[in-house]
Order: structure tokens, then C-alpha cells, then sequence
């Protein structure tokens, strides 16, 4: 290829990466995802500003160019004209790999001349070349189509052993889909260039010098999420600060140094229909098209939503929900400061229009967030009554607490069915004194009257012995006189009746009425798929395995104790729901597996004790945990778990009859040191459990899922070891030392 005429004067600073500033840490990750990249066509760096595209580039350029032949061009707006951009781009090659020809084009010449005439020769000389990179910086400066269209071009139909590495602010709008399906791309992200903790720490006190705690480096680099341009911003003032730690835990755009990068190298980098679109929306912690257009009255938000996405500045789509996007905390909190600056007292009515949007569309939590930012506190208290289950229900009863309290207590004196969602929450979260005292108010203000409520109770009646049957505070007997007054109220067809089903099959199976239990938990059951106001049907599911457990059902056992298992697994409650790990540890110590129960068991009973839960279960919880300790052996523990159940029970006023079966824990315990209780294993304990009833030996084995022969063997042995030559004997021997 020939020399062209003369055209445009070429800048030399423009064909050269910068000068590695002081201050640079290592990126190896970073750096050995670019090496490994040889052979794709294009390497695509896509992130907002100060995520340190240019250093990264600059670093792997003075490593690669030992290898291979890398050129460098920095782009900017006069880049736009294809014929300027081709002549830097052939003059950066051709420093980098001398048999690359310069190419001068007419400065006038029209774009189809670039794409028909020059760029195949190009490509074709690039050809006979071996590996060489181009490293364009800066594309997002690229604006112009026909600039764009012939870079386009070019990258279809560079060579295999042509590479472009480009570094952008925005997702180039040529086609990627065929070179992304092709295995020609690699992209790196802001997710990919965001420091870890560990480059924070280099950065922050290797190059900077500033001695900051780990506590501290983990700190910043979270509130920073990772952002490098944050953590230098960041430093700027901490090397001014006397107190280090309190600038680390406010960090935020009040920061001068963030606000003022933000403000101007981001936002004003917009045209003002882009920024006003941000900072209005900017009240909202997600955003969607038709939101944003609810909420700031502009059409085509979405387009513009999409469009900051691609480009990556500071705007995330959803992890999840298609359409759906996010604001970085600190561009979010300078946005919101810049919208009281340019528009003061426009953020109540923007919140008010945001909360009109989510009412409309269900999404009530943040209806009433935007209500209480708006401060339209009777809308946010109506949409309080009405939705509290649905949060409370998912763990989320310290948001309802969070919204009631911010309400004025004028309002919540005018909304009296706010005490009961207060009073249901409060015992959710174990501050019993304190629901007793919201009823309490709640009573004071009135009649308790007959009328529905919003959450789907038939009256505040109801709501009442609902919330004192689920929480009854060690009152076995007043738990099932609430419950069945409830179930009476709740008919069939109301949401709330599977509640009072499960609170009283609870309350019976502590009186030990098994088989009245289980049909109440029966008809919970068979409602509660069709009612979901409260998840009761995976408790229920536990307490209907223990009670086929104790009748004997092994199979049943464990089949209730794995659905209840499954339940909470699909739900993703396993960290709020200790009944069900209960349940499926001593069904497996049932069946002589007690090394795979202990941690099911330990497991339960944690959460139950995160959770607050009630005397009666945590009693329950510790005795059945005791059980299984007592076939491993292990007297030291069992010990002090009766001691913390015998503690628990002395505070209940009616325990059912938990008091017998701690009674029984403790003669197993003072028995376990006589000989017969040491011997026997814990499947010869099972076995001649088993034997006390009218199963036959084969029977038995079925019901264990081991062999007659097997059982058989088993049976010998505890005759040997007990002394003894019969089964009547045997289950005569077993009672006298409290083996059953």
C-alpha cells in the first residue's frame, strides 16, 4: 500500500499510552484475563468513568509490547471524521509493527471511500502480519456514524491474528451479538474492575501510606463498592482528616471531592432532558420506564434507562426483573442533592406520584415508603392495615414496626387497627411486653366491633385470639381455648383459618391428644396451599412428623419430616422455621442415625432461639435435642439441656404436659449409668422400642428397612446383653430400667 496525499497533522501524543502515574497497584487478575484473550478479535472494556480503564491499559500495554507489536491511540471528538480516525489508526499501527503502511486519506474524503477503498487493503496487508494489538482508548468519543459504521466494518473483517482492544463509557452501538456468539469477544466490566478488598488495601496503604485498618479498608470499599476513582477521592480527604474512622462511616457524595467528580464528569455529561430524568428519579431505589415516566412526567424513559445501562454510568439493570434498574448509592445521594439545589421542594411531589404508581401496581411496601417520604401518612397508614401480613409473614415485621413508628401519633391514634398489625409485629419480633401494651392501647380506643378488617380477619375479635393463640406464652390451655374461639370466627373460606387449625393442633399435641392434634393439623393442611396469609403449613408438617414418630409410623415420620423439609427449602425460610430441622433429626434418630441428627437438631434449636421462639417450643425443642444426645452418650450436654428446659418450663402457666416429658429426660439420664442402658446400641434401643408392640420381628426389619435375619441378630443381642431369653421379658427389663 502507497503513501496517500497529505492530509490531517497527526497529534503524537494521541499514539502513545500516558505515563503510569505513581500510586498504581498491580492488577494481576486483571492483566492475565488479557493475555488469555490472544486469538478473539475484540476485547471490549465498558465502565463508567474512574474505573481505571486507561491505567489497566496502560500497565498490560508495557508488558504486551515485549511480546507482540501493540499499538495505541487515544480517541476524541475529531475522531469523528473517518477520514482523521483512519489516519491515526494506520499511523499508530504502523509505529507499533513498521510494515503496517501509513495511510493519509483526503481530509474530505467521504466515508463509503473509507470502507470501499481503504479498510480491505488494510485488512488484507494486517493479513500477512503475525499477532498485532490495537488498543483504542476512549471510544465512547466516538459519536459519529459513519465513524462508528467503519470501525464497525472493521471489525468483522479483521484477520484472526488482529486484535482491538477498545475502552469505552459506553457499549459501542455496532453489532456484537455474531462476535459475542463466535467466541471472538471478551468483555470486562465494572463488575470485573471494581477493587477487591485486598487491592483496596494495597492501594489505600501500600501506595497511599494512610495506615488504615482492615475494618477500615473493608469499610470504605464497600460503601465505595469497589469504585476506584471513589477510593482515591476518598484518600484525597482522608489525608485531611483528624479523625479518619467517623470520614470513612459518613463517606458519601457529602464529600466534596466525590460530589463535585460526580456532578461533573458524570451527570453534566447528559443532555437536560437525561439529567432531569435522573434526578427526579433519583428518589427511587428502582427504576423502570413506566415509573420513571409517572414519576418525573417526561415520556421515553425507559429508551433513556436502557440506553445509561449500555453505557454503564451508574446505572445497573436488575439482577432479576427485565426492565428494572438501579442507581449507585453515591451517584443516587448526589443526584438527590443536585435535585434539591436545581429544584427545591419538588422531592414530596415526586414521592407522591411514586407512591400513587406502586399502589396502582401492588408493589405495597414501596408504596408506602414513597407515602411516608410525601408525607401523606393516612395513605400510608390504610396501605399499613391492609399489607402488614405480607411482610411480617417473610421475616420482615421490624419493616412494619420501622413505618408505624413513623407515623405521627395523631394518625396512628385516628387508625386504631394499626395497634393490632403493631401488637402482631412486636410479638413476631419476641418484645411481648410491648405487644401487650399495643393491645392495650388498641382496647382503650374503643369498642373492638365486628366488622372485617383489611388484612382479611372478620373483626378485630378475632385478630385478637389469633394473635394470643399463635404467641401463648407458656399458656397451653389458653392457647387451645383462643385457637378453637378463632377457628369458629374464621370459618371455612377465610384466609386466617389454617392459623387457628396449626395454633390449636399445636396446643393438643402438648396435652399429648395426638389424635385430635392431627386432625387439626390435617385440616390446616388441606387449606393452607389455597390460603397463604401465614406460613403455617410447614410447622404443621413438623408437628404431624413427631406425632406419627411417637405413634410409632417411622415411614410417615419421615416422610411428613422431608415434605416440611422441601417446604421451607422452596420457600427460602430454612433461617426463620427451627421446627422443621427438629423434626427431621429425630426422625432420623428414629431410624438409628443419630450422628446425622445432631446437627439438624443444633441447627433448630438456633434459630428458634434467634427467633424468640415460644417457651412451650423451645422447651419441646430442647428435650427432643436431649433424646438424640442420649443415644450418642453424651451425658455432660443432656445434662444441661434439662437443666435450661426444666429453667424454661418453671415461667409457662400451663406447659401441657412438657413437665412429664422432662421428667422422663431425667430418669433416661440418672438410668443411663446402669448397666442394661450402657450396652445396648442405638438400634437394639430401637429394636426393643419396637418390640413393645404388635409387630412381629419381620415387621420390625420392614419398618427399619434392614433384612429378618438382621433384626433377628439385634434381638439375640439384647437378650444376651439385658440377661434375659424372652420378648416379654425383655420388654419387662427394658421398663424397668426406663429404656422406653
Amino acid at each position: 500500500m502507497q503513501d496517500a496525499a497529505p492530509g490531517p497533522v497527526l497529534i503524537a501524543t494521541k499514539l502513545q499510552p500516558p505515563a503510569l502515574r505513581d500510586h498504581v497497584i498491580p492488577r494481576g487478575r486483571l492483566q492475565e484475563q488479557l493475555g488469555a484473550a490472544s486469538g478473539r478479535v475484540l476485547t471490549l472494556l465498558a465502565c463508567p468513568a474512574g474505573f481505571g480503564k486507561t491505567t489497566l491499559l496502560t500497565a498490560w500495554h508495557a508488558v504486551e509490547k515485549s511480546r507482540n507489536p501493540v499499538a495505541w491511540l487515544t480517541l476524541d471528538e475529531g475522531d469523528n471524521d473517518p477520514a482523521v480516525l483512519w489516519a491515526y489508526v494506520t499511523e499508530a499501527l504502523h509505529r507499533a509493527c513498521p510494515d503496517v503502511t501509513r495511510l493519509a486519506p483526503p481530509a474530505m474524503a467521504r466515508a463509503s471511500s473509507v470502507v470501499d477503498a481503504i479498510l480491505p487493503r488494510l485488512v488484507n496487508e494486517l493479513a500477512q502480519q503475525d499477532a498485532v494489538t490495537l488498543i483504542l482508548d476512549d471510544g465512547h468519543r466516538l459519536a459519529d456514524d459513519a465513524a462508528i459504521e467503519s470501525l464497525g466494518w472493521f471489525i468483522r473483517h479483521a484477520p484472526r491474528t488482529f486484535r482491538i482492544v477498545l475502552s469505552t463509557r459506553t457499549e459501542p452501538p455496532f453489532p456484537l451479538a455474531a462476535t459475542r456468539a463466535h467466541g471472538e469477544l471478551l468483555e470486562l466490566q465494572a463488575e470485573d474492575l471494581r477493587f477487591t478488598a485486598g487491592e483496596a488495601g494495597a492501594f489505600l496503604n501500600g501506595c497511599l501510606g494512610l495506615g488504615l485498618s482492615a475494618d477500615d479498608v473493608n469499610d470504605l470499599a464497600e460503601r465505595a463498592e469497589g469504585w476506584p476513582a471513589g477510593l482515591y477521592l476518598a484518600a484525597l480527604s482522608l489525608r485531611e482528616s483528624a479523625d479518619r474512622h467517623a470520614l470513612i462511616r459518613d463517606f458519601g457524595p457529602s464529600n466534596r471531592h466525590v460530589a463535585d467528580f460526580l456532578v461533573a464528569e458524570v451527570l453534566e455529561a447528559h443532555d437536560p432532558p437525561a439529567q432531569a430524568m435522573m434526578m427526579r428519579s433519583s428518589i427511587l431505589e428502582r427504576l423502570s420506564g413506566p415509573l420513571c415516566d409517572a414519576v418525573t412526567r417526561q415520556q421515553h424513559s425507559g429508551a433513556m434507562l436502557e440506553g445509561l445501562s449500555r453505557t454503564n454510568l451508574f446505572v445497573a439493570p436488575g439482577h432479576r426483573d427485565r426492565g428494572w434498574y438501579r442507581f449507585h448509592p453515591l451517584f443516587a445521594q448526589v443526584l438527590r442533592a443536585e435535585l434539591e439545589r436545581r429544584e427545591p421542594g419538588l422531592a414530596p411531589a415526586l414521592h407522591r406520584r411514586a407512591y400513587a404508581w406502586h399502589r396502582d401496581h401492588g408493589t405495597a411496601g414501596e408504596a408506602i415508603e414513597h407515602a411516608l417520604e410525601a408525607g401523606a401518612y393516612a395513605e400510608a397508614a390504610d396501605l399499613i392495615e391492609a399489607r402488614w401480613v405480607r411482610y411480617a409473614s417473610e421475616g420482615g415485621h421490624a419493616r412494619v414496626l420501622a413505618w408505624i413508628r413513623r407515623l405521627p401519633e395523631q394518625v396512628r391514634t385516628s387508625h386504631p387497627r394499626l395497634r393490632l398489625a403493631e401488637a402482631w409485629a412486636l410479638s413476631f419480633a419476641a418484645r411481648h411486653q410491648e405487644a401487650a401494651a399495643a393491645i392495650a392501647a388498641f382496647q382503650r380506643l374503643g369498642d373492638l366491633g365486628s366488622a372485617p378488617l383489611p388484612d382479611g380477619f372478620s373483626s378485630a375479635e378475632a385478630s385478637l385470639l389469633m394473635l394470643r393463640a399463635s404467641f401463648p406464652l407458656g399458656d397451653v390451655g389458653a392457647q387451645l381455648t383462643n385457637a378453637r374461639r378463632a377457628a369458629e370466627l374464621e370459618q371455612h373460606g377465610s384466609a386466617w383459618r389454617p392459623v387457628a387449625c396449626w395454633a390449636a393442633g399445636t396446643a393438643l399435641y402438648y396435652q399429648a391428644e395426638l389424635g385430635e392434634a392431627d386432625a387439626w393439623l390435617a385440616e390446616c393442611l388441606a387449606l393452607a396451599p389455597a390460603q397463604v396469609t401465614w406460613p403455617v403449613e410447614a410447622p404443621a408438617l413438623a408437628c404431624r412428623s413427631l406425632i406419627a414418630g411417637e405413634r410409632g409410623h417411622l415411614e410417615r415420620q419421615r416422610l411428613l419430616a422431608e415434605l416440611a423439609a422441601d417446604l421451607v427449602t422452596d420457600h427460602g425460610t430454612e433461617q426463620v422455621n427451627g421446627t422443621v430441622p427438629l423434626a427431621l433429626g429425630t426422625s432420623l434418630a428414629a431410624r438409628g442415625r443419630p450422628d446425622e441428627a445432631l446437627p439438624l437438631m443444633e441447627r433448630g434449636i438456633a434459630v428458634l432461639r434467634r427467633s424468640g421462639a415460644q417457651p412451650t417450643d423451645m422447651a419441646s425443642a430442647l428435650l427432643q435435642h436431649v433424646s438424640v444426645l442420649g443415644g450418642l452418650g453424651d451425658r455432660d450436654r443432656s445434662a444441661e439441656l434439662i437443666a435450661e428446659a426444666r429453667s424454661i418450663l418453671r415461667s409457662c402457666p400451663d406447659a401441657g404436659t412438657l413437665p412429664q416429658r422432662l421428667s422422663a429426660a431425667e430418669r433416661a439420664l440418672r438410668a443411663d449409668q446402669e448397666p442394661g442402658r450402657q450396652v445396648l446400641t442405638e438400634r437394639e434401643l430401637r429394636i426393643l422400642k419396637l418390640l413393645d408392640s404388635d409387630l412381629s420381628e419381620r415387621d420390625v426389619g420392614s419398618e427399619l428397612y434392614v433384612s429378618y435375619n438382621t433384626v433377628h441378630s439385634h434381638v439375640r443381642s439384647i437378650y444376651r446383653k439385658l440377661g434375659i431369653s424372652s420378648r416379654r421379658h425383655a420388654i419387662q427389663r427394658g421398663r424397668e430400667l426406663d429404656l422406653f
